[in-house]
């Protein structure tokens, strides 16, 4: 589902809200990467799914490049949200996009982080009160479909008590329709980013693109659409208090609303973006001489050659392929597959690993002559007349030499035409031979 909303704010206010237990990470992360892409850097290190969440820093044409300072402060963003997120629900969690940055150990410094440079100056942006829909028409287009993205600009509001924004609750879309933006330069103490409102502001506005609140809950607030009012403690009450963090708010009070409710209404616990924890370790591995062919959902997982340990969701399942090289078979499974036919279907709920064995193929030729000549094989084997049947562990190439006083006119069976016969699998073939 897709509704366009009222741009969904989240709005600055002086109030207060009761300290919980805390779920700031532990440490402070800085990001591995260099250089400015708006690009999706392949590979993701998510390969569970390719419905994941992108973090953007963007300026107006006119604007200063602050991205290398404020990439640091997006990694903390996006570790908090993680921790506080698992905390409030240990079987879930935004799945980020992540790039394998080389020489980097944080899971957190490896976050994908894209720059843009929009196309318009800030006072274009300033001329309405917040520039989501103004954003949204240069953006449009820019992000693939799986991508939901949080957008981090960095330029003047001209109503600057708005700390973030999404047009849109979209359920089962990203691209156009996955886009949420937090504004640094408004009154709203977001900086410097990553010192703790920020990523209240970013999770607050992912759960509305995520699809909350549903009209039929409960306790949407009646003068703020897709907020809720039960309780100020909400990360999805409609005003932000100073100093706010995410220590200082709950998913979803009373679990009634947008997340783990019992309502026949979207929950948000159940969005694509999420990831099913705990994750466990997947490998695949081969034997012989061969490949593997495996997909999670649609998504193709790095395998062909084998991997080792990636990090697949909880539940996911995985299909896979043993494709034999050629002058091999597939011959059996062992682990967590078994039996001799060459699919097999993974369900991941503990680590989880397979071994395909390839071995060498066993050819059966059978050669035939029609008429005066003969047939011989490479490797040697076949010399007919003479040796007509034999078996091989390697493709077979055979060559037709006519008689004095014949010539050769083709093959019949699984070869046609003149030229030398190849074979790759078990066959029959007759070469016929004319006189001149």
């Amino acid at each position: 589902m897709r509704r366009v909303v009222v741009p969904v704010l989240l709005v600055f206010a002086a109030l207060s809200a009761p300290s919980l237990a805390s779920a700031r990470p532990p440490a402070t992360y800085t990001w591995c990467g260099t250089g400015e892409t708006t690009a999706n850097r392949v590979p993701d290190l998510e390969v569970t799914s390719d419905q994941q969440v992108r973090f953007f820093y963007a300026i107006p044409s006119d604007g200063t490049d602050n991205f290398q300072a404020t990439a640091d402060g997006i990694v903390n963003d996006a570790a908090w949200i993680d921790q506080w997120w698992q905390a409030q629900d240990p079987s879930r969690t935004p799945r980020f996009d992540r790039y394998p940055f080389p020489g980097c150990t944080s899971p957190w410094g490896q976050l994908d982080i894209g720059f843009i440079r929009l196309p318009h100056t800030a006072a274009y942006y300033t001329t309405r009160d917040s520039p989501s829909i103004l954003l949204d028409e240069d953006l449009a287009g820019d992000f693939p479909g799986t991508q939901k993205s949080i957008v981090y600009y960095d330029g003047p509001t001209r109503n600057d008590q708005i700390c973030g924004e999404t047009d849109y609750l979209s359920n089962t879309f990203g691209g156009d329709n996955g886009i949420v933006y937090l504004f640094p330069q408004s009154a709203c103490g977001l900086t410097p980013i990553g010192s703790g409102s920020s990523a209240e502001v970013a999770a607050h506005e992912l759960l509305h693109n995520l699809g909350a609140v549903a009209d039929q809950a409960p306790n949407e607030c009646p003068t703020s659409q897709s907020h809720v009012c039960d309780s100020k403690q909400d990360i999805l009450y409609p005003f932000l208090s100073p100093d706010s963090n995410l220590d200082l708010v709950t998913l979803d009070v009373g679990h009634d609303d947008y997340y783990a409710h019992s309502g026949s209404w979207w929950d948000v616990q159940d969005s694509a973006w999420l990831e099913h924890l705990p994750q466990f370790p997947f490998s695949l591995s081969e034997q012989g001489s061969g490949r593997l062919v495996a997909r999670s959902g649609t998504l193709k997982l790095p395998c062909d050659a084998g991997c080792t340990s990636l990090s697949l969701d909880n539940g996911a399942t995985v299909s896979v392929l043993a494709v034999p090289a050629a002058g091999f078979a597939f011959s059996s499974w062992s682990g967590a597959c078994s039996g001799t036919a060459p699919s097999c279907v993974l369900s991941v709920g503990a680590g989880t690993s397979a071994t395909a064995t390839f071995v060498k193929a066993t050819l059966r030729v059978t050669a035939a002559v029609t008429g005066k000549g003969k047939v011989t094989s490479s490797p040697a084997g076949i010399s007919c007349p003479g040796i007509c049947r034999t078996a091989f562990a390697v493709p077979v190439r055979l060559t037709a030499k006519p008689s004095p006083g014949w010539k050769f006119t083709g093959w019949r069976g699984v070869c046609t035409g003149t030229r030398p016969c190849a074979l790759s699998a078990t066959a029959s073939v007759r070469a016929v031979f004319a006189r001149r």
